[in-house]
């Protein structure tokens, strides 16, 4: 099994519309495969699937909010909405009240055959905040790759 684990446990702000820092790598096991191409390849906002295969995906954020509303996170993949995939919490108290909320998802990266060639088309996942303005205090991402 392949697997990518990356933590934010600074604080971050998060206007609304805006994307979730995820952070750096904790762990990581990954493999090239035979064109060199690592598993996973990851920026300070986004983690890309590299290898064909089945992805599974558990990420949890504590967020709070300066005003009273609800947080919520979406999954995007390639910088697009995945439909129902989101976490959501209200927030009643401002500041001070904290919520945890889970996101698990599977994503396939699939095979394409470009110019005659097999190549793996990379999915590429990030989260934005969809809800009012938050402030991040804790975003852990894991991805194992499970087929």
């Amino acid at each position: 099994m392949l697997l990518i684990g990356v933590k934010n446990t600074g604080t971050q702000t998060v206007l609304a519309d805006g994307i979730v820092n995820i952070g750096s790598v904790y762990r990581k096991y990954c493999k090239k495969n035979a064109c060199g191409v690592p598993a996973f390849a990851r920026t300070a906002n986004d983690i890309s699937l590299q290898h064909s295969g089945i992805y599974h995906l558990t990420a949890t954020f504590v967020a709070s909010a300066p005003a009273a509303g609800v947080v919520t996170v979406q999954l995007l993949v390639n910088g697009e909405v995945v439909d129902g995939v989101f976490a959501s919490e209200t927030i009643t108290t401002a500041t001070t009240e904290l919520r945890t909320m889970v996101i698990d998802y599977y994503v396939l990266v699939d095979k394409d055959c470009i110019l005659n060639t097999e190549s793996t088309v990379a999915q590429t996942i990030s989260f934005q905040n969809t809800g009012v303005d938050a402030t991040f205090t804790s975003v852990v991402v894991n991805v194992d790759k499970v087929v």
